[in-house]
């Protein structure tokens, strides 16, 4: 079943020294397919490219099959819904877009972020990371 990550996953995933990075790194495989937006995506690739590493990552989230999603307007209306509903300093816009995105396309959405709030309409994975 396809998933939807925020960018704190696919962060974890490209770092192997991540408190997350085994976790993230074995549900996305065990999904198989993984959709993250548009905007999640450029975020999780700014490390990256400060390093001058962005071509490998991008090649390691092509590898574990990571599907680029555009942040379509149904999606950002939807996202609108739950930030007005939900949101607070610790559920911004770019978070409640992949919300959204699970909920339209039926998928969960996975984190490492305990801080999301519980939403009942949506599918939300909150990850367990090792403990440093």
């Amino acid at each position: 079943m396809t998933i939807v990550v925020d960018a704190n996953i696919a962060i974890a995933v490209l770092d192997p020294q991540h408190r997350f990075h085994r976790a993230a790194l074995r549900r996305c495989l065990e999904a198989g397919e993984v959709a993250i937006l548009n905007i999640t995506h450029a975020e999780a690739l700014i490390y990256p490219r400060r390093m001058h590493k962005l071509d490998e990552a991008t090649a390691v989230l092509d590898r574990l099959g990571f599907n680029v999603e555009v942040l379509e307007n149904g999606v950002a209306e939807q996202a609108r819904e739950l930030r007005a509903e939900y949101g607070n300093r610790n559920f911004p816009m770019v978070e409640a877009a992949v919300v959204a995105l699970g909920i339209e396309r039926g998928w969960p959405a996975v984190t490492c972020d305990t801080k999301w709030p519980e939403i009942k309409e949506a599918k939300i994975e909150v990850l367990a990371g090792l403990e440093r």
